[in-house]
C-alpha cells in the first residue's frame, strides 16, 4: 500500500496545521539549529494522527517519510518465524523513527504501531535528505543517535544470549531509567511502565514471568507500581547494575 494513501485514511493526515519554527526546537534532534534552519524544516513538515493500535508502517514496505513523535508512543516490532511479536524498542515524545529506509534505500526493517493515540510530524524523503545535506550539525546528531541505538541493540543481543530472565529484566529497567527516568528527591526514579506483555516481548520471556518477577521486586520494596508509572529505588538500580554486568 502506498504510504500517502495509508496515512490519509480517517482524516489522519493534516498538512494544514501550522507549525512555527520554534516548535521544532523542542525536539532534541533540532535543538541546536538556528531560526533560519528551523524555518526550512517547518516549511516542509506535516502532521499526522493515529489511534491506538494503528500501524504507521509495516516491515518490508518502501520508506518515504521520516517521523518525529509529537505526542503519544509507538512500539517498533518484528514477528519471529514462530509468529511471536518481538518488541525492539518503545519510542515516545521527542523520539524519531523511519530514518533507516531513507538513508539506505532499503525497505522498512520493522513494523511501527501506535500504543496510544499518536501525533507525529513527518518529512518526505527528498526534503529530509536535502536538510541533512545542508546541515552537518544535524547529520552528526542523527548519526550519534543511530550509534546509540546500535550499541543498545548489541547490548540487548548479548543479554538475550548470556543472561537469565532476571538479568534481562534488570538490564531492561536500567535502560528504561537511563532513557526516560525522572529522579525524585524520595530516592526513587520514576519511569513510564510498558505493559507486562510488552516487557515480556522485549526480554524474551512470558507475561506471567514478568508479572511474578515484578511482584517479587515489589515485596522487596525495590520498586513501586502505580498505574502507568513505576518508581524504581535508586539502590535497586545499583543492584540491577550488578546483575547486568
Amino acid at each position: 500500500m502506498d504510504n500517502r494513501q495509508l496515512t490519509t485514511d480517517n482524516n489522519r493526515y493534516n498538512p494544514l496545521r501550522p507549525m512555527l519554527p520554534a516548535f521544532f526546537r523542542k525536539f532534541p534532534l533540532f535543538a541546536d539549529l538556528d531560526d533560519r534552519e528551523l524555518a526550512t524544516i517547518a516549511a516542509v513538515a506535516k502532521t499526522r494522527r493515529y489511534g491506538k493500535d494503528d500501524v504507521i508502517f509495516y516491515a518490508d514496505e518502501s520508506g518515504d517519510i521520516f517521523c518525529l513523535i509529537r505526542e503519544g508512543q509507538v512500539k517498533v516490532t518484528m514477528i519471529s518465524p514462530e509468529g511471536k511479536e518481538i518488541i525492539l524498542k518503545i519510542l515516545g515524545p521527542g523520539d524519531f523513527f523511519g530514518e533507516m529506509a531513507l538513508l539506505d534505500d532499503e525497505p522498512r526493517s520493522a513494523t511501527v504501531v501506535a500504543t496510544e493515540p499518536l501525533e507525529i510530524v513527518t518529512i518526505w524523503r527528498h526534503d529530509f535528505l536535502q536538510i541533512l545535506q545542508e546541515n552537518f550539525t544535524l547529520t552528526r546528531k542523527l548519526l550519534a543517535e543511530l550509534s546509540r541505538r546500535l550499541r543498545s541493540a548489541s547490548s540487548r543481543i548479548e543479554s538475550l544470549a548470556t543472561m537469565d530472565v532476571y538479568g534481562r529484566l534488570a538490564r531492561f529497567f536500567l535502560d528504561l531509567a537511563r532513557d526516560q527516568g525522572k529522579p525524585l528527591d524520595s530516592g526513587y526514579v520514576a519511569v513510564t511502565r510498558p505493559t507486562h506483555q510488552a516487557m515480556a516481548n522485549m526480554i524474551g520471556t512470558s507475561r506471567e514471568t514478568v508479572s511474578r518477577l515484578i511482584h517479587d521486586l515489589m515485596r522487596q520494596n525495590l520498586l513501586i507500581s502505580e498505574g502507568k508509572t513505576i518508581y524504581l529505588k535508586k539502590t535497586a538500580l545499583d543492584q540491577f547494575r550488578e546483575e547486568a554486568t
